[in-house]
C-alpha cells in the first residue's frame, strides 16, 4: 500500500515539474525544393549588319603653283613690253643717269611745297601721276597674290608678301630706268611705296577691305583718242598710241566708302541699296596729259570733290549671288579696283588752275 503511494506522489510530483520546464523551441521550417524547371530554347539572334558609312568621293587639289607661277611670270613679261613700247620705244635716253623728280621746286622740303610739292599744279600731270603709281602698285600686288593664292594654292601670307614686293620690285625698275630716259623721281617711289603698303592693309584685315576700295574711273579722252587716230600733234616722246596709263585727261581716282559696311543699315527692311552706293573723295586733272593742242586754247585744272558713286561690286555680287561663283569672283575683283565710266557724282567740289607754267615731264 506504502509503495503504490510513493508511486503516485512521485509521478505527480514529475508532472508538477513538467510544468514548470521551458517550451522546447519548434524546428525551423524548410522549404520545399523549388521544382526545376528547364529554361526554354533560345533561337539564335539574327546578325546585325555592321554600319558603313558610304564612300564619299574624294576631290583631289589639283597643284597648280607652278602654273600659277608661270602666268605671273608671263604676265609681268606682258605689262614690261607694254611699258617699253608705251614710254621708252620713242624717246631717246638721256647722256647721263639724272636723279631727281617732278615736283615743284620747293625752297624747303618741311615747307607746305615740300609736302605737295608732288601734287603741284605746275607738275606735268598736276599730281594724278603720283595717284596713278599707287594704284597700279597696288592692283598688281593685290591680282597677283589672288591668282597664287586662290588658284595657285599657295599660302596666304606667302602670296601677299611675293606679289606685294614683286610689284614693288617692279615699280623701283622703272623708275632706274626712267633715271636713262626722263629722271628717276623719289615721289613716284613714295607713291609705289604707298601703293604697296595699301595692298597688305586690304589684305590683311578683311574688315578694311569691307570698308573701302581705291579705284580709277577711266573713259578715253579726247586727246586721246585724237592720238589714235593719228590726227594731234604731240612732243616727241609723247606719242606713242599705246601710253594710255598717262591718259589722265581720262582719269578719275576715288577712294570709296562701301554704305554696306555699315551693318545695321545694310540689315534694314530697306537696306538693300546700300550694297550698290558707295561715298567717295575723288581727285583727278584735265588738260595736263597728253597736252592739249594749242590751238584748243585748253586750259589745266586740278578737281577734288566729295560724292557717291556706283558700286559695281555691289550690284554684280547681288546680281550673280551663288550662283555662278567663277564670274561672281572675276566681277567682285574687277570692280575692287576698277570705277564703270560716269557713275560717279561730285557734290562737293573744288576746282584749281595753275598759275604758272606747267613743266613737261612723263613716266
Amino acid at each position: 500500500m506504502r509503495r503504490g503511494i510513493a508511486v503516485v506522489v512521485l509521478l505527480a510530483f514529475g508532472v508538477a515539474h513538467a510544468d514548470d520546464a521551458p517550451a522546447a523551441e519548434p524546428a525551423p521550417v524548410v522549404p520545399a525544393p523549388e521544382v526545376y524547371t528547364p529554361p526554354e530554347p533560345m533561337t539564335p539572334a539574327e546578325p546585325v549588319p555592321p554600319i558603313i558609312e558610304p564612300l564619299q568621293p574624294i576631290h583631289h587639289k589639283v597643284d597648280h603653283r607652278v602654273a600659277a607661277a608661270l602666268t605671273l611670270t608671263g604676265a609681268y613679261t606682258l605689262f614690261g613690253g607694254w611699258m617699253y613700247l608705251a614710254w621708252y620705244r620713242q624717246h631717246k635716253p638721256l647722256s647721263q643717269f639724272k636723279w631727281g623728280g617732278d615736283d615743284e621746286p620747293c625752297k624747303s622740303t618741311f615747307s607746305r611745297c615740300g609736302l605737295i610739292g608732288w601734287a603741284g599744279d605746275t607738275t606735268y600731270a598736276g599730281g594724278e601721276d603720283k595717284f596713278g603709281h599707287a594704284w597700279s602698285t597696288m592692283s598688281l600686288a593685290r591680282g597677283g597674290a589672288e591668282l597664287l593664292y586662290q588658284w595657285g594654292g599657295f599660302g596666304r601670307t606667302t602670296s601677299m608678301l611675293v606679289s606685294t614686293g614683286l610689284a614693288e620690285l617692279l615699280f623701283i625698275g622703272v623708275e632706274v630706268r626712267d633715271g636713262f630716259f626722263f629722271e628717276f623721281s623719289f615721289s613716284d617711289l613714295g607713291g609705289d611705296t604707298v601703293g604697296a603698303l595699301a595692298a597688305l592693309a586690304l589684305m590683311q584685315w578683311p574688315r578694311l577691305d569691307e570698308m573701302f576700295d581705291f579705284r580709277v574711273q577711266y573713259f578715253p579722252s579726247d586727246i586721246y583718242l585724237r592720238k589714235l587716230s593719228g590726227s594731234s600733234p604731240c612732243p616727241t616722246g609723247g606719242c606713242s598710241r599705246w601710253n594710255i596709263a598717262e591718259d589722265y585727261s581720262g582719269q578719275t581716282y576715288l577712294l570709296a566708302f562701301h554704305l554696306s559696311s555699315i551693318h545695321a543699315l545694310r540689315d534694314m527692311e530697306y537696306g538693300t541699296f546700300s550694297r550698290f552706293v558707295d561715298l567717295t573723295l575723288g581727285f583727278d586733272t584735265r588738260n595736263y596729259k597728253p597736252p592739249p593742242d594749242a590751238a584748243s586754247m585748253a586750259v589745266p585744272k586740278q578737281q577734288m570733290f566729295i560724292g557717291i558713286s556706283l558700286n559695281a561690286q555691289g550690284v554684280f555680287d547681288w546680281l550673280l549671288d551663288d550662283h555662278h561663283k567663277t564670274a561672281r569672283k572675276i566681277t567682285h575683283g574687277m570692280f575692287e579696283v576698277f570705277n564703270l565710266p560716269f557713275t560717279s557724282l561730285p557734290v562737293l567740289e573744288h576746282d584749281h588752275s595753275p598759275t604758272g607754267m606747267v613743266m613737261g615731264g612723263g613716266a
